[in-house]
């Protein structure tokens, strides 16, 4: 792994361990609040229907979907794929109950269960999306379409953790936080693919 990986592996642990504090000192709000209040001035029934397209790509159907179109295609692939996926919910699930943060109420678009902190949608889809995106970058497929299907996943990988704020399921620093652990779970996954050719 070289420096630049392991700068980044830092800098996104930094954030995610200041992020809890600044949970458990009762000082996150500030962050929360800001960005919530800037998401929702682009409330309209348009931009909901948009993030609820989202918010439900990023969920169980649309992410087992991913499963069977990467293992169409490639089956080796796919199993990898698959594990990538369980190990990433499997780490959300044991964060998300050391936590044990609520949701936000009163601004739900949307029902959503369980704890809030970090982001399950957000881990998945940057962790699902991103791999995708290093199996394409890595593929023989001809460039226009490979740089299509690439600027497809990271719209979505980016959409998907934006609509659970804007639905009111989710705060900021849930979906930051998420982010920065799949990222360093991408970076270390992807290093370990790359040393099996993968």
């Amino acid at each position: 792994m070289n420096f630049k990986k392991k700068l980044i592996i830092i800098s996104l642990s930094i954030i995610f361990i200041l992020l809890v504090v600044l949970y458990y000192t009762n000082s996150i709000d500030i962050i929360d609040n800001f960005f919530y209040d800037k998401l929702i001035l682009l409330k309209n029934s348009f931009t909901t229907n948009i993030f609820k397209f989202f918010t439900h790509l990023g969920g169980f159907f649309g992410t087992v979907l991913l499963i069977v179109i990467v293992s169409i295609v490639n089956k080796k692939k796919g199993i990898y794929f698959l594990l990538n996926i369980g190990i990433i919910l499997l780490l959300n699930f044991i964060i998300k109950n050391i936590i044990m943060r609520a949701r936000p109420i009163d601004i739900n678009m949307i029902i959503e269960t369980g704890y809030s902190f970090p982001s399950g949608h957000t881990m998945t889809s940057v962790a699902s999306y991103g791999l995708i995106i290093y199996y394409l970058f890595n593929s023989n497929l001809k460039k226009l379409f490979k740089i299509s299907l690439i600027s497809l996943s990271f719209v979505a990988m980016l959409m998907i953790p934006i609509s659970r704020v804007y639905l009111g399921v989710h705060f900021f620093s849930d979906i930051l936080a998420g982010a920065c652990l799949s990222i360093i779970w991408l970076i270390l996954y992807t290093n370990y693919l790359k040393s099996k050719d993968i």
